[in-house]
């Protein structure tokens, strides 16, 4: 093979990888997606003995979360929770704080790793665009191990995404 084949060789595949990658690429790229989360700040009362005989206390409201398309067309979303805290202070353990999504009944407790809240296929302008859901929150109690006291804690809320 001539210098010259060799060059326009090497040339051509060249710009058959830029070209590949361009054209795969882009669709990645040209998704973007918002989340926004209203109610972020998340309070419960002091506890009654009614709630102790329960084992948990509800949380005053919860956090919506909305999920909404900007650009491209269909992607896969996921909405993940996890905690930011590794515990709620004192001896209270950070799995005493469930969440559960509005529409289903199961209470989960929070951990150090994200936990998938809901996934949908949206299609902009189609379907599922943009959606929501609202996460719930309680604490739950113990007579005998909960000191009287003030807790925190720190979550975080998640959005993905994937293109099929």
């Amino acid at each position: 093979m001539s210098t010259r084949a060799q060059k326009f060789w090497g040339g051509s595949t060249s710009l058959g990888v830029s070209l590949a990658l361009a054209l795969f690429a882009s669709p990645l790229a040209a998704q973007k997606t918002i989340l926004t989360l209203s109610g972020a700040t998340i309070a419960f009362a002091a506890p009654t003995a009614a709630d102790y005989v329960a084992g948990f206390i509800n949380s005053a409201s919860g956090v919506t979360f909305t999920v909404n398309a900007q650009t491209g067309t269909e992607r896969t979303t996921t909405i993940s929770i996890k905690a930011t805290s590794a515990s709620l202070g004192g001896s209270k353990v950070i799995g005493d704080l469930q969440w559960r999504r509005s529409d289903l009944a199961m209470w989960n407790s929070i951990t150090l790793s994200d936990a998938q809240v809901e996934q949908r296929i949206v299609v902009r302008g189609v379907s599922n665009d943009p959606w929501s859901n609202t996460i719930f929150f309680r604490m739950l109690l113990d007579w005998t191990k909960d000191a009287p006291g003030t807790y925190s804690g720190n979550y975080q809320i998640t959005l993905s995404q994937t293109v099929p």
